[in-house]
């Protein structure tokens, strides 16, 4: 039998004032899974373009913890939802080697300091990210496209508890972030200094 790709049905808000929030969570019983630091490295390949199709394929060091990732193309116009594929890899550097010599580059790293809660089967993480400040993030799994739509709207009820609009949703991905600021950046620095 063969596993399905999971969707990671996931929204990412920009907050102020990460405390609040967290009492918030706190408040509704979410259970605090710890704090880590998180380094992303993502690639991408001259041939196949994994970026320009709306995908990502990353190599992430979570204290000393190896994941590697593909995202598929995003489910819809709203979140960053998305189907994932994800392996755990003993080392960050080898893999990084071996994607290397397949022809891959590195196209950015995002860094960032994040809190973990879980709340029932919803993960939520409070996020400090280099460069882009702090954010809240709300995921679940779904296998299909039923289960997708039912968790987004689990998703949607809690980030209202919260005090949160779902009309404030980036249907951007850290990544697509970080990007955005170095293109802004390069354009108003000296054509001599490059990001």
């Amino acid at each position: 039998m063969i596993d399905l790709p999971t969707i990671e049905v996931e929204t990412k808000l920009k907050i102020d004032g990460m405390e609040h929030i967290e009492e918030l969570i706190k408040g509704l019983i979410g259970d605090y899974k710890g704090e880590k630091t998180e380094i992303d490295i993502y690639f991408d390949h001259p041939d196949t373009h994994i970026f320009d199709g709306g995908r990502a394929l990353r190599v992430r060091d979570s204290d000393g913890k190896y994941r590697l990732t593909y995202k598929g193309p995003k489910k819809d116009d709203v979140t960053t939802s998305r189907e994932e594929i994800e392996i755990g890899i003993e080392s960050a550097s080898e893999m990084i080697k071996i994607l290397g010599e397949l022809g891959f580059y590195e196209i950015c790293e995002v860094k960032k300091i994040r809190k973990t809660y879980l709340l029932e089967d919803l993960v939520i993480t409070l996020d400090n990210v280099a460069d882009l400040g702090e954010f809240i993030e709300v995921e679940g799994k779904a296998s299909n496209d039923r289960e997708f739509v039912e968790k987004k709207d689990e998703i949607f009820k809690l980030l209202k508890k919260l005090g949160l609009s779902t009309e404030e949703i980036s249907k951007r991905s850290y990544l697509e972030m970080l990007l955005d600021e170095k293109k802004v950046l390069n354009n108003i620095l000296p054509e001599n200094i490059i990001l």
